[in-house]
């Protein structure tokens, strides 16, 4: 009996040894983000195996700022990014990037804060094709602004001045991060900040008021996803299996509505960010992050149709009036030889 039962069990054994196939290794991708709403989608994709499923092993590299993002790229070898639009076209004269899609829509969350009682508040829509924007050019000029330099809110607070009848010669600027012109703005110094979330919800939490924010202002601030260009060209499926993965939690997200990711994005800020959020928090920084399917990436991206070139050219103007690209630069990024929606257009739908 017991060398029947050992026969059958070595020739179970035997015929497992000749149906097994060796597993198919997942592709190692390593990817640049910065702790916000689009690195959530990412990091969820991780959490559910989505990306093992379409190959790839995603590989998540955390970086401060999107500036840092693209300027070292050379030391941690990242193939694809997740950053905001200023340091990408910055960067992008160089060359090294394909824009391959849009991780989401920031314009909501950079705002111009000021204090309950300002002089800004007592005037809205002193130019009338703005009429959601607060200030006037008497109550404006030679104000102090804390606002971190050559980042998208100091895209918005040229475009609030220029809407003003304004120059940023007009006013001072200081070069605080978003944080810690919270702080210093709530202990009296400066009379505006323009700053991003979360900075924006402890602003609100301390009572100030939004003088403006970027679409009141008629500008948009889109995340770009970028990815290196020789590798993008080299490995053009892993670029799309990539997209997929990314627009799979867009299209949960949007089946199911931003609530039912409230905790997992508690989650993901404590876990990944180190940043502790309220529902409420997290509701609304899910609320605020705009996600386009598929189909809407590609109409963003037609050049006949689409709004992301008049998105791009927004950002690139604001850098020619600070000196920080040349008219031939501005003239070369309007081209747009960046951007690159091909490897959208060979997702299968």
């Amino acid at each position: 009996m017991r060398f029947r039962v050992l026969m059958g069990l070595l020739a179970l054994a035997f015929s497992l040894c000749l149906t097994a196939r060796p597993a198919v290794a997942a592709e190692q991708v390593q990817t640049a983000w910065i702790g916000e709403h689009e690195a959530f989608l990412v990091w969820y994709a991780k959490q559910k195996g989505w990306d093992k499923e379409a190959g790839l092993d995603i590989r998540m590299l955390r970086f401060g700022s999107g500036e840092k993002i693209v300027s070292r790229q050379g030391n941690y070898q990242w193939k694809i990014a997740g950053c905001g639009a200023v340091p990408t076209l910055m960067s992008a004269r160089k060359g090294q990037y394909y824009v391959i899609g849009i991780g989401n829509d920031e314009s909501e969350i950079n705002a111009v804060y000021v204090r309950p009682d300002s002089p800004i508040l007592k005037t809205k829509g002193a130019n009338p094709h703005y009429p959601e924007v607060y200030g006037s050019a008497d109550a404006v000029r030679g104000k102090i602004i804390l606002c971190p330099e050559k980042t998208s809110a100091h895209y918005l607070v040229s475009a609030w001045l220029h809407i003003l009848g304004l120059q940023e010669s007009d006013v001072k600027i200081q070069n605080v991060l978003p944080a810690p012109a919270v702080d210093l703005f709530a202990k009296g110094f400066g009379e505006a900040i323009s700053i991003w979330a979360p900075s924006t919800y402890a602003a609100e939490k301390k009572g100030f008021k939004l003088a403006a924010n970027s679409p009141d202002c008629g500008i948009r601030q889109p995340i770009l996803l970028l990815a290196d260009r020789t590798f993008a060209d080299e490995n053009p499926e892993q670029v799309r299996a990539f997209l997929r993965v990314y627009l799979r939690v867009v299209n949960d997200m949007q089946e199911r509505g931003f609530k039912a990711f409230v905790q997992d994005y508690i989650r993901f800020n404590k876990v990944w960010t180190n940043k502790l959020m309220t529902e409420e928090e997290a509701e609304e920084d899910l609320r605020v992050h705009p996600l386009f399917p598929l189909d809407e990436q590609i109409e963003l991206f037609n050049p006949k149709r689409g709004n992301l070139r008049d998105w791009l050219r927004g950002i690139t103007a604001f850098y020619g009036r600070l000196g920080e690209l040349s008219q031939e630069d501005i003239e070369s990024l309007n081209t747009f030889g960046y951007l690159n929606d091909s490897f959208l257009k060979g997702i299968s739908r």
